[in-house]
């Protein structure tokens, strides 16, 4: 089973992404109770009592910033293992061999590791959530609600992109700078153009995260539907180029 296949190959890092993600989380969450008495450490649950409204949106914008840099890291490091990571090596000629489409073969890696990406986010987000909120007893939370899906729509067409690179550079790495890459010069060249030039360029794909962040209380009415369009139609774009380089591989 090709889905198998994709989850042996990638579980090493969904596991590094997740550790990063949970323990991240969990220190931001934990961090405002934390002092050091008589060169020991002691948790003062009081912190989180005095102004729970207060520690709940610091908290909340803290864990939210460990979310970014995992919603960056996981869909290009799970993309990476696209099968067009396997045209240098030589290996894809095996897997040329089995009775499955291209479509196949690209959607199915594609549907693996969304379902690793979601987990990267939603589990160590929410298990924030369920500790910062038992100990301010403040379930107001709305920051902590919405920011795994608003992470995984950023993560979607970086998924998408980094399994286009690694079909057209042929190999892991090759994707991994390439995305890398792509992404570091856009916002380098944003900024250069917006600062002198007064242009306000979008966002790569950052539009739905940036909205929350700037937002304690998210309105629906403030949404940057813009950002999500571009970002849903990326997200099937890149994958449909991959599945044609990848056909293009057998002629």
């Amino acid at each position: 089973m090709y889905a198998w296949k994709c989850w042996r190959e990638s579980r090493a890092r969904f596991i590094f992404l997740f550790i990063m993600s949970t323990s991240t989380a969990l220190l931001f969450t934990l961090q405002p109770g934390l002092e050091v008495r008589n060169g020991w450490w002691y948790f003062d649950r009081s912190e989180y009592t005095r102004d729970p409204a207060t520690v709940v949106h610091l908290v909340s914008l803290m864990v939210l910033t460990g979310l970014l840099t995992s919603g960056f890291l996981s869909p290009v490091f799970l993309g990476a293992s696209a099968s067009g990571s396997e045209i240098e090596p030589g290996t894809i000629e095996y897997l040329w061999t089995r009775p499955r489409t291209r479509t196949s073969v690209t959607w199915t890696h594609w549907s693996v590791s969304l379902a690793e990406m979601v987990i990267v986010a939603i589990v160590p987000t929410y298990l924030a959530a369920l500790i910062l909120g038992t100990l301010t007893r403040n379930w107001n939370l709305p920051l902590l609600m919405a920011a795994p899906w608003m992470t995984v729509i950023v993560g979607l067409p970086m998924l998408g992109l980094t399994t286009l690179m690694t079909a057209l550079r042929r190999s892991a790495s090759g994707g991994l700078i390439s995305t890398t890459a792509v992404v570091s010069v856009y916002m380098i060249v944003r900024q250069l153009v917006m600062v002198p030039m007064h242009l306000n360029l979008p966002p790569l794909f950052a539009g739905p995260v940036i909205w929350l962040m700037h937002n304690n209380q998210p309105y629906p009415s403030a949404f940057p539907w813009g950002s999500l369009g571009r970002a849903v139609f990326l997200a099937a774009a890149f994958p449909l180029a991959a599945q044609y380089l990848l056909k293009r591989t057998e002629v």
